[in-house]
């Protein structure tokens, strides 16, 4: 499958120390390799056509995909700091889906 990322999600995730960017990169190419059949542990659907690819470590990251035809469109990333997604980033995953139109 192939997989966008938009240009701010990468540069956030340029942001990050080394450790972290290897993460959240492995989540990417599990989702390359297995798309929508991606494992659970991975991955979690958290709206409609809105998931989330999670990297735990000693920074835990999250970053937002949608499903666009024959591909993923990976559209937000932060820094999770608490057990519930904040209601300010789930806003801008969907406003940026939106804006979008996936």
């Amino acid at each position: 499958m192939i997989v966008r990322v938009i240009t701010v999600v990468q540069e956030f995730i340029d942001k990050l120390d080394d450790a972290t960017q290897s993460k959240i990169l492995k989540c990417i190419r599990l989702l390359r390799e297995f798309g929508s059949n991606i494992n659970p542990l991975c991955s979690k659907k958290v709206g409609r056509n809105l998931y989330e690819l999670r990297a735990l470590g000693k920074i835990n990251v999250r970053v937002f995909y949608c499903f666009d035809k024959n591909s993923a469109v990976v559209i937000h990333g932060f820094i999770k700091k608490s057990n519930k997604i904040p209601k300010v980033e789930l806003m801008l995953a969907k406003q940026r889906q939106k804006q979008l139109a996936l």
